[in-house]
């Protein structure tokens, strides 16, 4: 991969969309890029890069050839978005992604042509497919651009279905308006236009969890018949190595409070870095969760911000539990706020349940962690990610049945209190956190030597040099 000295040395353009769930996979991706010997270059908002520098879990930047290139913030015009809409999308970052490609192209323009001259053209871009516009600057200076999908085949496969309305709104009574504002609807649309010179297709996913579904990706065309590497799960090796707490900022309070609760006892609550709870949601999750008698660690917070998420005023979402919830759950709850380290909280032995929003990051390391899953999808590729863990899978119990494909529904403190205890205390419970231990065995194998992620890195890498 290297090559002899830095003229031969081939370079990897990194470009993931400016969010923490997709920032975070490309940065691990970058990491096991530059451990086989190429160089990587990460493009992203300096705000973004130290965003996701901050936050990275289980490994030293320092240790790989990976060099943070940095984009100006673009300017946001200020424009309403309404305040008052039910939908759980994260809505006031559509004009952030939208002035992203708008504001943005010139200057990654100016950068791939310095990489170029300073690479004797040795370069390859790897780019989220949210970022497909990505691809008119690589076609313009020549460069092997190839697409990486940072959510399951599972859910390609579905949202190709429900466009075509060929699948009605099967496997769950969803619809495509439910899990995307129009807006949104047709950026996706738009940069789904620019893959038609892609070189291929890279996702986070591994052979034994989508091993149906990758290949019927092909077949139905929704990766266009082009090359799929399957090259997940991506996560530092550490945690399938049980090493814990490789980085100071994991030694937190939260991580000490677990070290004294019982093996598999915990449930972790949390919904990503992207959405927020209502004020009526989050009194009717603390309820549930109280009567549940289950002992349970929440992070709770508010959505990141268009410009900065470390900004996030995680004290307006706290106002809104009942006055004493946190001294009379003191010992048995524990409330951190705005992040905690999710790798360390999953992987930790007094953690046995995971109520999640079904994002594809927190849904491949809580199987990677062998943690059974309690689903409860908001918006995006969410909801089709529930179905393939409960239905597909088995790996996880769902918080309710979803009877409004349209609208957003509120989850009652019965129904929070009722599906907690289905999945920490039943037999159903019982099985399915089984089942997540055998998935989690699974994940280890495949990102081991000769392992089918292995390999697929190996093939995505030789394809690279191909390309060049």
């Amino acid at each position: 991969m290297g090559g002899d000295g830095n003229g031969g040395r081939m370079q990897v353009v990194v470009v993931p969309l400016p969010a923490q769930g997709h920032l975070n996979q490309l940065l691990h991706f970058s990491r096991v890029v530059a451990q086989r010997g190429a160089t990587v270059s990460f493009v992203a908002t300096s705000t973004h890069i130290h965003q996701v520098r901050s936050r990275v879990q289980g490994w030293d930047l320092h240790n790989f050839d990976i060099r943070f290139k940095e984009l100006p913030m673009p300017h946001l015009s200020g424009e309403d978005i309404d305040a008052q809409s039910s939908h759980m999308f994260p809505l006031h970052l559509i004009p952030f992604f939208e002035a992203v490609e708008d504001q943005l192209g010139s200057h990654v323009d100016q950068l791939l042509s310095t990489i170029c001259s300073e690479n004797n053209n040795r370069v390859v871009i790897v780019h989220d497919s949210a970022m497909g516009w990505i691809q008119t600057v690589a076609t313009k200076y020549s460069i092997p651009a190839y697409l990486f999908i940072p959510v399951g085949a599972y859910f390609n496969l579905w949202l190709k279905r429900v466009s075509d309305e060929t699948w009605g709104l099967s496997p769950v009574n969803i619809s495509l308006k439910r899990c995307f504002p129009e807006r949104s609807i047709k950026n996706i649309r738009r940069q789904s236009s620019f893959f038609e010179h892609a070189k291929g297709y890279i996702i986070n996913t591994f052979t034994a969890l989508e091993s149906e579904f990758i290949p019927r990706g092909r077949e139905e065309l929704v990766f266009g018949g082009k090359p799929v590497w399957s090259v997940g799960p991506l996560l530092p090796q550490a945690f399938f190595n049980d090493e814990r707490r490789l980085q100071l900022q994991a030694d937190t309070e939260c991580m000490r409070w677990l070290d004294k609760r019982a093996p598999a006892s915990v449930l972790y609550v949390s919904f990503g870095s992207m959405s927020s709870l209502s004020a009526t949601q989050i009194g009717e999750l603390a309820d549930g969760l109280e009567r549940s008698g289950q002992p349970f660690l929440w992070v709770l917070r508010i959505a990141d911000g268009a410009h900065s998420s470390m900004e996030a005023q995680f004290d307006s979402a706290c106002k809104f539990l009942q006055h004493g919830f946190e001294r009379r759950l003191e010992g048995r709850g524990f409330i951190a706020r705005n992040w905690a380290p999710q790798l360390d909280i999953l992987f930790h032995e007094s953690t046995g349940g995971f109520l999640t929003h079904c994002g594809w990051n927190s849904t491949v390391e809580s199987i990677s962690a062998g943690v059974g899953m309690l689903t409860w999808p908001l918006h995006c590729d969410q909801f089709a990610n529930s179905a393939l863990i409960t239905r597909e899978l088995k790996a996880g119990v769902e918080v309710k049945e979803w009877k409004n494909a349209e609208e957003n529904e509120l989850v009652s403190s019965e129904e929070v209190e009722k599906a907690v205890k289905r999945l920490m205390r039943s037999e159903e419970g019982m099985q399915v956190r089984k089942r997540a231990q055998e998935l989690r065995s699974e994940a280890r194998k495949a990102v081991g030597d000769g392992g089918s992620s292995w390999k697929d890195m190996d093939s995505l890498l030789h394809h690279f040099s191909e390309s060049l």
